[in-house]
């Protein structure tokens, strides 16, 4: 264990190169700035898309680094390196690091990039030029005193992969945006989405994402989907929601299927709460999701959620539920769960009251909370 320090309070930077893009991992970083800016730190945001409209006043102020212009397979070592310098140069009394430089007090992680490469190629991950180089240099280096899990999932990967002590590597699950992602919002959205999508009555099935589908398994959910029972699967309709690119392949699998008549694909969206309260099933048969906060997202808007143990997110369930899950995704279970899920409202109703009961307290203040508790013991002091 390293020793802790005593620090002065008053300037903190916080270390990821994309904040103020989309998704989970960066509305939780975004959520941090403003919680520290509002308690009187000076925060110093440090990456390289920092200048875009992602990021605003209230979260500190940017420190851009601007993107290596060639040499796209040294992108990674050059955003450490130079992240790595600011950091030195900058004389901060902490510093949050989210994975991408190796210099911080407490280490965030979000990805385990050898497990999932693993998970879904079957194959070991070279990390030269890509960023699990710079995750293996970071533990390798050991400058943190703490490194905060989303998961249990990750714990083990960490524990296991680079041989640190499980005291070192507190688990805080990301927390939601409870005024965002509601169950009281149903009725304001769900006939409107609906229409939008021309799905009628039909039940409505949905993968929701930031984007890597294959990951996600969407090419699972596909070949589940096509294999119910005719009648089951007539009653029904499936929204994909995600970054398009690269979605060819799904679209030609569903043909092959049979079933590409009966899909919506809609882009990544600011705005996922709305296509969450349209959805009678939420389905992420990811091969191995982190966390996955669209996960929690749905269970707070009430949606009951299919997937497996592969998920970090389904840990909020009570211990008893979550060991009866399937370890891992595969097409006949996927498509038993879907099947068992479609009919039956009662189990559908269930479902949706158990997640929400598991997620309705874990908020981004919650979040917070926890997470500057490890900074405090880390060294971090008072504003």
């Amino acid at each position: 264990m390293k020793r802790q320090q005593t620090l002065t309070p008053g300037r903190i930077a916080i270390v990821f190169r994309g904040i103020g893009d989309i998704g989970g991992t960066n509305n939780t970083i975004a959520d941090h700035a403003r919680a520290f800016t509002a308690q009187g730190y000076a925060v110093d945001l440090i990456g390289e898309k920092v200048h875009r409209a992602g990021v605003t006043p209230d979260m500190g102020r940017p420190r851009r680094i601007r993107r290596l212009p060639v040499f796209k397979q040294h992108r990674w070592r050059w955003f450490a390196a130079r992240a790595d310098a600011v950091v030195r140069a900058g004389g901060y009394d902490f510093v949050a690091g989210h994975g991408h430089n190796t210099r911080q007090t407490v280490l965030s992680m979000h990805n385990c990039l050898h497990l999932t490469h693993e998970y879904t190629s079957g194959r070991v991950l070279d990390p030269v030029g890509g960023l699990a180089e710079i995750h293996d240099a970071v533990f390798a280096e050991d400058r943190f005193v703490s490194c905060i899990c989303n998961s249990a999932l990750m714990q083990d990967d960490l524990a296991e992969r680079y041989g640190v002590d499980r005291s070192r590597l507190p688990i805080v699950h990301p927390g939601y945006r409870a005024e965002k992602f509601n169950r009281a919002d149903r009725a304001r959205y769900r006939q409107t989405v609906r229409d939008e999508l021309g799905c009628g009555d039909a039940l409505l099935l949905g993968l929701v994402t930031s984007g890597d589908f294959i990951k996600r398994g969407l090419d699972i959910l596909l070949a589940a989907y096509a294999a119910l029972e005719t009648p089951v699967r007539d009653s029904t309709r499936v929204l994909v929601l995600g970054k398009q690119s690269g979605n060819h392949q799904f679209l030609k699998q569903a043909r092959e299927l049979g079933i590409a008549d009966r899909l919506y694909f809609v882009g990544a969206t600011e705005q996922p709460e709305r296509y969450f309260h349209a959805l009678d099933i939420c389905v992420h048969p990811a091969r191995f999701e982190e966390f996955g906060q669209v996960v929690q997202e749905a269970m707070a808007c009430g949606v009951p959620v299919v997937s497996t143990r592969r998920v970090g997110a389904m840990e909020r369930l009570p211990r008893s539920v979550y060991d009866d899950l399937p370890e891992a995704p595969s097409v006949a279970g996927l498509s038993a769960q879907m099947g068992a899920l479609i009919e039956s409202a009662e189990r559908r109703a269930r479902l949706s009251e158990m997640g929400y009961e598991s997620v309705v307290d874990n908020t981004r203040q919650a979040n917070f909370d926890a997470t500057i508790a490890i900074y405090r013991a880390a060294g971090l002091a008072g504003p």
